[in-house]
């Protein structure tokens, strides 16, 4: 009886770089420039901006952890940060 070994070679893709090009369009910033899979990164919004929708409890949401999943993307996705508004 022969004896066979399978081996599995996982490849994973790293996840695109949140340059500064990003960052200022979308008007957040992060922490680390890390970009391996499974990789968590939190995007902070800058002064008067928030993440939409606002969280659950209707308070604004200024910070948003990601991560590099294997499949080189960020879940969730990153988006954008928007202006804070007050409708009076």
């Amino acid at each position: 009886m022969f004896e066979r070994t399978i081996n599995f070679i996982i490849f994973r893709i790293a996840c695109p770089a949140l340059n500064t090009t990003r960052t200022q369009r979308s008007n957040w910033h992060f922490d680390t420039q890390a970009v391996d899979h499974n990789t968590n990164v939190t995007l902070t919004c800058a002064a008067g901006y928030w993440w939409q929708p606002p969280s659950l409890s209707g308070h604004p949401n200024t910070t948003k952890t990601v991560n590099c999943g294997s499949d080189g993307n960020w879940t969730p996705a990153l988006g954008d940060c928007v202006p804070i508004s007050m409708n009076i």
